[in-house]
């Protein structure tokens, strides 16, 4: 008896997330590293799996196993479930995190950057052979594979999937916090700027004829100047030291991540980042 459209268990569809999270890692990585020529750790979590994939194929055997004979509605129907899908964690990871992720606003017929149609027929083309191909010897592997066995390392997987979640977003918390403290010290840089300046001093002694006092103030006032605005600028790199780590993973995952709240913090750490690296 299945326990829903091609899956006999819920064992087994424990499994297929874990499997299909970490071949999503896999394909993640290997289009960064042809499109980057470098390794790069996608993904949300810091661990070496994609939960959006294992997502998507439950999704699409568990609705799209009774079409399989009919290789075009496959395709359009996994068309159509990944690409709600990869909408839906987009929107939901933006409204809880306050960040869009990806970007796809680059391409043509995309919808606020979350999805665009040269991806969704790539999860289409993806799908149509994992459900053909790929997923009947899985299914196979796993439902001849030791049970006991299998349980004991899908309990030490799951497990390390929860850990890394909690990791994930206590990172990505203190990842705003930075920029939120980033946008403060550049926003007191900026009002030094503009309330007091660094050329207060030139400007008012040269068209003016001010006395000797008054030059001694505003010299005064200009050194305090100086000094605060040193003292900000060495907050800020202390503050990108302290986050070089977290920062460095997160805007490598996502070199297209837009932040809605702390969109200035966000491309001046970006800028930093990118300064500090070139040293």
């Amino acid at each position: 008896m299945e326990y829903l459209n091609g899956f006999e268990s819920f064992y087994e569809v424990l499994w297929v997330f874990v499997i299909y999270s970490f071949i999503g890692w896999c394909t993640e990585v290997a289009y960064a590293t042809l499109d980057t020529g470098k390794f790069i750790n996608r993904g949300f979590l810091n661990g070496p799996v994609c939960p959006i994939y294992g997502c998507g194929v439950i999704i699409v055997v568990s609705i799209l196993t009774p079409i399989m004979h009919i290789p075009l509605l496959l395709f359009l129907g996994s068309m159509l479930f990944t690409t709600l899908l990869e909408l839906v964690v987009g929107f939901g990871l933006e409204k809880i995190f306050h960040h869009q992720w990806w970007d796809y606003s680059m391409y043509p017929f995309n919808f606020k950057g979350y999805i665009c149609l040269k991806f969704s027929i790539l999860w289409g083309l993806a799908c149509t052979f994992v459900m053909y191909v790929v997923h009947p010897f899985i299914a196979k592997m796993i439902r001849i594979f030791p049970q006991k066995i299998g349980m004991v390392i899908l309990v030490i997987a799951l497990i390390g999937f929860a850990t890394d979640c909690v990791i994930a977003i206590t990172t990505i918390f203190k990842f705003s916090k930075k920029l939120l403290y980033l946008e403060k010290v550049q926003a007191q840089l900026d009002k030094l700027s503009v309330n007091i300046g660094e050329n207060i001093y030139e400007n008012v002694s040269d068209v003016l004829e001010v006395p000797g006092y008054v030059k001694a103030d505003l010299t005064e006032r200009k050194e305090e100047y100086q000094k605060k605005r040193q003292e900000l600028l060495l907050k800020r790199e202390e503050l990108m030291k302290e986050s070089k780590v977290l920062q460095h993973r997160i805007l490598k995952a996502f070199p297209h991540m837009k932040s809605r709240t702390h969109k200035d913090a966000l491309e001046k750490l970006r800028e930093l980042k990118e300064a500090m690296e070139n040293k």
